[in-house]
Order: C-alpha cells, then sequence, then structure tokens
C-alpha cells in the first residue's frame, strides 16, 4: 500500500532562494519541450511521419531529448537528472491522457496541455527512484542539485543543498519505504512529500458497523448495528476561513486597475501588477493552504474516529450537485462540499486499518419512511429536517429516516454479529453529535441538526 508522508521543512532564505532556482529551470523546460511538441504535433498532422509521432507520443519521447538540450542550455545541468526527466514524463503524461480522450478511453475528455506560468504555482522537485539524488539522516535532508562549475579548479561538480524536518518521522517509518520524494511548495512554506510503501493489514472481520448518509446540511449523519445515531456537523473554521479569503480576494481584485503595461524587447505587451496586489495574493495563497491542511486534519480526525469505533463504515452514494436557488448559489456548494473529500479519506483509512468501506444505494432513501417503506410523492424540500409519515404517523427526522435506510441495505449484505441486530429489527436508543474542535473530536450528546434536544422517550425502528 503506497501513500504520502508530508514533512515541512525548515528552509532559510538562501536554500530557498536555490529551490525556487530549480523550479524556475524545470518550469522552463516543462514549457520548452511544449514548445516543440506543438511543433511536432502540427508536422505529425502534415506528414503522418512515425518518426515524429514517437517522439509526441510515446512516454520517453521528449524525455530522451533532454541530453541535447543540455548540450544547447548549459545551465540545465545545474538541476538534478530526475527533476529534468520528470518534468518531461509530466508533460509526456498529459499528451497521452489527451490522446485517451479523444479515443473515448477516459470519461472525461482531457485538454492539450497548456504552457504553465511559475508565478501562479511552483513547479514541483520530483526525485522518483528511492534514494537516487536525496538522503536523509536524522532530520537533515540532502538534495542533490546537480553539477555546477569549480572556479578554481575549472571541472564540474555536484552540488547539494540541506535542509531540515520541521518534525521527527513518524515511528513507523524506516528507510526501506521510500518509494520517491517531491518538494513542493505552498505559499512561502516548503514540503518534503515521501511515497512510502507500507504492508497492507490483513481484513478484519466485521463486528460493528454504521451506514452515514452525507449531506450539505452537516458532514454526515450516521446510524450504526446498535442503535446509535451520530451527526458529524461541518468543521466551523471553514465559514470563519471563507469570509476572511473572500475579503482578501476582493481587496486583491480592486488592485487590477493600478497594473502598469509593460513593453517587451519583442514588442510584446503584459500587465505588471502593483506591489500591494502581489502581497495580498501571497496572503491570498497561504489562506488557501491554511484551508486545505485544516480540511485534511479535520476529515482524517473524523474518519480515524470513526474506524476506531466501527469495523465497516458505510456512506451513501450521494454526488454534490448543489440545490440553491441560483446558479452562484449551486456553485458555491458544489465547490464548497466536503463529501467526495470525507469519502476518500475513509477509504483510504480503511485500507490503512484492515477494516471495511462501502457505499450504499441512497435513490429514494430520505422520502421513504423506514417503518413502513412508504415513498413520500414528488420527494421531501431540503428545508424540512423532520417529517411525518402520512401512512403510519411515525415522525422522521430526516436524516436519520435516510441512514436507516441505509442501514437496512447494509445490514442485507454484510451479516454483523451484535446485539442491535436481532431477529432483522434495529432500534435507535442513542443520538449525539461529534464536532471537530481543531485537537480532536468533541462529543455533543443528544444534539440533532446542531440543536440540542431530548430524544430519550424516542425509540425508532426498521424491519
Amino acid at each position: 500500500m503506497q501513500s504520502a508522508l508530508k514533512m515541512r521543512l525548515e528552509v532559510d532564505q538562501h536554500t530557498a532562494a536555490v529551490l525556487d532556482g530549480q523550479s524556475r529551470i524545470a518550469n522552463w523546460l516543462y514549457n520548452h519541450l511544449l514548445e516543440k511538441a506543438n511543433e511536432l504535433r502540427k508536422r505529425f498532422r502534415e506528414t503522418r511521419d512515425p518518426a515524429v509521432g514517437k517522439v509526441l507520443y510515446t512516454k520517453c519521447g521528449l524525455r530522451n531529448r533532454i541530453p541535447a538540450l543540455k548540450q544547447e542550455y548549459p545551465f540545465l545541468r545545474t538541476v538534478h537528472s530526475s527533476v529534468l526527466k520528470n518534468a518531461a514524463l509530466r508533460l509526456s503524461s498529459a499528451i497521452r491522457e489527451y490522446q485517451k480522450g479523444r479515443r473515448g478511453e477516459r470519461a472525461k475528455r482531457a485538454g492539450w496541455p497548456k504552457f504553465r506560468s511559475w508565478k501562479r504555482e511552483w513547479f514541483s522537485l520530483q526525485y522518483d527512484e528511492p534514494w537516487k539524488g536525496f538522503r536523509l539522516a536524522g532530520r537533515t535532508l540532502v538534495l542533490s542539485l546537480g553539477m555546477a562549475l569549480d572556479g578554481a579548479t575549472g571541472q564540474r561538480k555536484p552540488v547539494h543543498v540541506s535542509t531540515r524536518l520541521a518534525e521527527p518521522l513518524p515511528d513507523w517509518f524506516e528507510p526501506g519505504m521510500v518509494r520517491q520524494l517531491r518538494i513542493v511548495k505552498e505559499g512561502r512554506l516548503f514540503y518534503a512529500v515521501f511515497t512510502v510503501e507500507r504492508p497492507v493489514p490483513s481484513r478484519r472481520p466485521v463486528g460493528r458497523v454504521i451506514a452515514m448518509d452525507p449531506n450539505h446540511k452537516n458532514l454526515g449523519y450516521g446510524v450504526d448495528s446498535e442503535g446509535v445515531a451520530t451527526e458529524i456537523l461541518n468543521p466551523w473554521f471553514l465559514k470563519i476561513l471563507d469570509r476572511r479569503i473572500d475579503e482578501v480576494k476582493s481587496l486583491r481584485d480592486r488592485c487590477q486597475r493600478q497594473s502598469v503595461r509593460v513593453v517587451r524587447e519583442d514588442g510584446s505587451e503584459a500587465w505588471l501588477p502593483s506591489r500591494r496586489r502581489r502581497k495580498l495574493n501571497e496572503r491570498l495563497e497561504e489562506l488557501w493552504r491554511v484551508r486545505r491542511e485544516q480540511t485534511k486534519v479535520s476529515l482524517r480526525t473524523v474518519a480515524n474516529r470513526l474506524y476506531r469505533e466501527y469495523d465497516g463504515v458505510f456512506v451513501g452514494d450521494y454526488a454534490p450537485q448543489g440545490g440553491g436557488i441560483s446558479r452562484g448559489m449551486r456553485r458555491a456548494m458544489n465547490n464548497q462540499s466536503l463529501i467526495g473529500r470525507f469519502k476518500e479519506t475513509l477509504a483510504w483509512v480503511a485500507v490503512r486499518s484492515g477494516k471495511v468501506y462501502g457505499e450504499w444505494d441512497e435513490d429514494g432513501s430520505t422520502r421513504t419512511c423506514h417503518a413502513c417503506h412508504y415513498k413520500v410523492p414528488g420527494g421531501i424540500p431540503p428545508e424540512v429536517r423532520e417529517w411525518t409519515c402520512p401512512d403510519c404517523g411515525t415522525h422522521h427526522i430526516r436524516d436519520e429516516n435516510a441512514a436507516i435506510n441505509g442501514l437496512a441495505q447494509v445490514l442485507k449484505k454484510v451479516e454483523v454479529p451484535c446485539s442491535g441486530r436481532l431477529g432483522g429489527r434495529v432500534a435507535v436508543w442513542t443520538r449525539r453529535a461529534w464536532r471537530f474542535d481543531g485537537l480532536g473530536i468533541a462529543e455533543v450528546p443528544g444534539a440533532v441538526g446542531g440543536r440540542v434536544r431530548d430524544h430519550a422517550a424516542s425509540r425508532q425502528e426498521i424491519q
């Protein structure tokens, strides 16, 4: 099982400038090869020369041009060969994905690669072979940069740069696990991302399971096989961060009118952003980084907590479509939804812990009464959070009813030897709510929809 270990690096000003220079050169190589690929593409369309197609559409065709480019552009020698090779392979991979889309081998067609702007996105440095081009001594990470000309001897010698991991490596880490390394930059911070190969734990027997109903109101609402209903509230900090991101973005966009037009030597024109806009853009990138990291931590914390209590977690197959009253509102709901990432995190934690992840069919689960299986014609509006079945009179909490229907589907497929499943009947005895508080999971007993309520007298069953 491959996974990524992301460690923040302590980088001084000189080392940061060196790494930026390496990234710029790799980005330049990518754009240069793309320019050549555009020429080869045009020539292949005209001549159908198989030699041109072999260079353009094979995995190593563009990569094999790097030795000749090093002779033509000596500054490429200052970058390690693995970094240069992977810049070319990244472009070749994008071209092949474009070809697969044209042949219908992809669910969604990919466009032809575009030129990359280094100022907009830092080009990562990838060392794709174990311990080739980098080494680790304790918490000190040494990177090879290529060859530089020695002014005293006139000969080229290898150049290295040293950084330090900001935190100690985890206890389970072993050097033999490492498969590759990527150096990335997010905002002003540098990270080392190790791809490690870990043994897959053996599958454990399924005991206690939970069926989750994901939605926009909360991250998910689940009912387990022992009658415990759990509402997982959305991370509280996202609204605060989103509000701050919108403020900074608005201030940055106002500085657009202060840009200065610059005429290059070749006669082309460009707009140079103001100093204030550059600073606001850096602040915006930092806010996005904080949001990504905090979201990742919250989702992993919730997933780990679920798999500490349950042997199987099953989530509804709902895909966010947005239910807002306007186009902008629907787009915002789709973009800010964490449902897709939550499912990916659950699946990854399940594999790592030797437990079970699955999905159940959510079609009609909300409007179907779990007691008598009556289906409400036309569905139930999203703003209705609780409703009463017109056929049998059972009062339902919207998300809980959907989760119970999902649990009924799961129990038909998975044999769960626990007290909650007795004669095909599952009862909801206890309700609770989980909220990520930045350090862990804080439990709010008896909360539904974020409002603390008394449901001690409620006992609902499914057949």
